[in-house]
């Protein structure tokens, strides 16, 4: 697919991330599972890192109503996930989106590397997670 710019959709993975989630036999387990994944550790990794920022962005979706731009059909498939609680989720979804943004983690460091895009990429992850404390 080749996508890549700041947006939490912007990234191959975070796309495999997605069709992952829209597999999934339950979601809330899964995204669970994501966001502990990165709080749990002493270093996050490229991949758990977009897995857990694209669970906390489908949560905004659900629950706020923000939209992203993303290709397919997402805007339809987030309607599909209203019939799930998805507010116990978001204490961790916020937790995990600090764990992403730490000194600890590959995605952080390798986007502090662009100093053109930096800040945009880490203020559109403050923003869900802003969003998400509401």
């Amino acid at each position: 697919m080749g996508a890549w710019d700041y947006g939490v959709f912007d990234d191959d993975t975070a796309y495999d991330a997605l069709d992952d989630l829209k597999e999934s036999a339950n979601i809330v387990i899964d995204m669970e599972k994501y966001f502990n994944e990165v709080i749990k550790t002493d270093y996050v990794d490229y991949d758990k890192g977009h897995y857990a920022l694209v669970s906390a962005a489908v949560i905004d979706s659900v629950i706020n109503g923000t939209s992203y731009r993303c290709d397919g059909s997402y805007s339809e498939w987030i309607e599909t996930l209203n019939e799930f609680d998805l507010t116990p989720l978001k204490q961790k979804a916020i937790q995990a989106i600090d764990s992403v943004l730490s000194h600890h983690s590959e995605l952080n460091e390798l986007w502090a590397e662009n100093e053109e895009l930096y800040t945009s990429w880490r203020n559109d992850k403050l923003g869900i997670q802003k969003r998400l404390i509401k």
